[in-house]
């Protein structure tokens, strides 16, 4: 299980630090167990996540190895790509939903390879297309920024660099 002063990933992407475990009586009848989190980026915010489904809503951040696998696992990753835009719509959310940084590193990849395509024809792409790309990159940037101890702003020349090695 998850520890005190750990960092975890709740939700959406959140970072944030598992402050106390407590008990808590939020229905008025029953007293559980909580796990106390606190954002990184809003310290006078708190969440309590229930201690039995803590493993379904929380995961721990990558390690800096796991970074760098993943990184490296960037030119082989499947770009996946549906011409309809409702079905790529859908695709799209529901790797925003998950937490497997192999969908989200191929997501991004598939974009960013239309962006070129479209950007050739002098055409751009569709606004949820970008928002698509937006998301997927805060997601990536904002975990792997904490993680390595950059700046959000520096990870994509991170990635480009690394890559080129």
């Amino acid at each position: 299980m998850f520890e005190c002063g750990e960092y975890v990933v709740y939700g959406s992407g959140e970072i944030c630090c598992i402050e106390e475990i407590t008990e808590r009586c939020f229905d008025g009848v029953n007293k559980n167990k909580y796990y106390k989190i606190v954002p990184k980026e809003f310290r006078n915010s708190a969440y309590y996540v229930p201690f039995e489904s803590a493993e379904k809503e929380m995961r721990m951040v990558l390690t800096k190895e796991e970074i760098i696998e993943i990184i490296d696992s960037i030119p082989q990753a499947e770009a996946v790509w549906y011409d309809d835009k409702n079905e790529r719509k859908s695709y799209f959310e529901s790797v925003l939903r998950g937490d497997d940084f192999t969908s989200l590193v191929g997501m991004i990849k598939a974009i960013y390879e239309e962006r070129i395509k479209r950007s050739s024809d002098g055409k751009k792409l569709i606004a949820s297309d970008e928002r698509a790309f937006s998301a997927a990159e805060h997601i990536i940037h904002g975990e792997f920024a904490f993680v390595l101890g950059m700046s959000e702003a520096e990870v994509g020349s991170f990635i480009r660099d690394r890559i080129e090695i």
